[in-house]
């Protein structure tokens, strides 16, 4: 199913910018590591460009991800049938459904996080050394997958001070060697810094905490209703009732393994929580939390329920989150839910082939005009869909290292050449994208439509005889 969805629907802005990247290979990037575009890479090489290409690495992690599950649970808990129900509750939320169906570094991220707890919980059980090898490399996979991979350390951490089976490790030179491994594997994201000012850890680090909103109450609210939604709510019931089970069990009964479950969940959730006072948090960021989490649930009401209608509500929860799955899918695949096209999260994936026509014919009306855009979603868009793949200008950036399809020289020679502004209607736009031409005249528009239902209305100007400045780097 989920291949058939992957390769029915048109690219978002993100998936097709990170496309981007995966054609310029780099140690990293200005918004994430590079593990996700090195995949990607890897799958265009063998396959060619196609949605289905550029996606497959997510599908992939997706399987990976549930037969980790799976495994971590069933050795946690010493049961089977513990494992397959974690397998199938973590794939019947939307978060982890949508997650297996669209390119973002989350796709390698919580392979990596899960490998990490597979890991762990192997290495408390069997106590072999092998164990904390495979969770170094994990953790050093997983950093240089997406930054959020940090947010598991102190739970591991805490696991090994707290128990005996933990503690034993700190006097072992294998707990300092896999520490050196982990350090190893973060080595292209730490040269790419380092060769580029940290302005990819910068970038985070202001992106974490210094984008205020004007309403922190309402900022955590819409945190709140879209974890509901995108982890459905019955699941996110039992999760949340997970994750207090496993600090508490865990503790009260000497199980780092299922303590590991719950530290490395609850705090990971609190952090965005207390994030999203602050600023704008993504719904899918806080998605590494439900993995231990949905092991717990399962594995702790498996151990602890007796009442009749909780056990009800457990066989209903995976049964409702697999049909909101479904219908999720369909949606993506066909547009045929009458959902009005600015309520509908899914409309960003239609469109963009009639938007990339448009712009075409007006190419060939203008062969020597270069195309440039506002936003870097539009610029992957636009590379992506137009039939030759080209160089697509970004304002307010010089390209590499924050754009990775061009470079100064590429800016350099657009000098005195026309344009083609790609935008949607705004007269401040237009205005600003004027100030560096002789003259703008509007050339095109279009409405983007998804399910026949309007999304966008883009609009198309020609700038003639363009003055330079406008592709200069901007302060992030």
């Amino acid at each position: 199913m989920r291949l058939g969805v992957a390769g029915a629907s048109l690219l978002s802005g993100d998936e097709a910018y990170y496309w981007l990247w995966s054609r310029r290979l780099q140690l990293s990037y200005f918004d994430h590591p590079g593990m996700m575009a090195w995949g990607m890479a890897a799958s265009n090489w063998v396959f060619g460009d196609s949605e289905l290409a550029v996606r497959l690495p997510t599908v992939i992690s997706g399987a990976v991800v549930s037969w980790l599950v799976f495994d971590a649970a069933r050795t946690a808990f010493d049961d089977a049938w513990t494992g397959l129900l974690a397998a199938l509750w973590l794939n019947a939320t939307i978060l982890f459904g949508a997650a297996s169906v669209t390119a973002t570094p989350d796709a390698p991220l919580l392979v990596f996080w899960t490998t990490a707890l597979w890991a762990m919980i192997r290495l408390l059980k069997s106590g072999h050394p092998i164990w904390i090898y495979a969770l170094g490399a994990a953790l050093g996979l997983g950093f240089i997958s997406k930054y959020t991979m940090v947010l598991i350390a102190p739970g591991v951490l805490a696991v090994f001070v707290l128990f005996p089976q933990g503690r034993v490790w700190l006097r072992s030179r294998h707990f300092y060697l896999a520490i050196a491994l982990a350090l190893a594997c973060t080595a292209p994201v730490l040269l790419w810094n380092l060769m580029n000012d940290w302005m990819s850890f910068k970038k985070q680090l202001a992106h974490s905490f210094d984008t205020p909103v004007t309403s922190p109450l309402k900022s955590l609210a819409t945190f709140l209703a879209t974890q509901i939604g995108v982890m459905t709510p019955l699941l996110l019931g039992f999760v949340l009732w997970g994750m207090g089970w496993a600090l508490w069990r865990g503790w009260r009964s000497k199980r780092p393994e299922w303590f590991l479950l719950g530290a490395t969940s609850a705090p990971v959730l609190i952090f965005f929580i207390k994030h999203s006072l602050g600023g704008l948090v993504q719904p899918h960021w806080s998605g590494p939390a439900y993995l231990g989490a949905t092991m717990a649930a399962v594995g702790g009401f498996r151990l602890a329920a007796r009442r009749p209608w909780l056990r009800r509500l457990f066989l209903a929860a995976p049964i409702l989150g697999g049909v909101m799955v479904v219908a999720v899918y369909v949606q993506m695949a066909s547009a045929i839910l009458p959902i009005p096209g600015k309520a509908d999260p899914l409309g960003r994936l239609g469109g963009w082939d009639k938007v990339a026509e448009a712009v075409d014919a007006q190419r060939r009306l203008h062969p020597d005009a270069f195309v440039f855009v506002q936003k870097h979603e539009l610029s992957g868009i636009l590379s992506y869909y137009l039939p030759d793949h080209p160089k697509v200008f970004l304002t307010g950036s010089a390209g590499i290292p924050r754009i990775p399809s061009y470079d100064a020289r590429d800016v350099d020679g657009l000098k005195g050449r026309n344009g083609l502004f790609v935008s949607r209607a705004s007269h401040r736009g237009v205005e600003d994208a004027g100030r560096f031409f002789d003259r703008m005249t509007l050339v095109g528009s279009l409405d983007r439509a998804w399910g026949g239902r309007v999304i966008d209305h883009y609009e198309i100007w020609l700038g003639e005889g363009y003055r330079q400045g406008t592709f200069k780097e901007l302060e992030q």
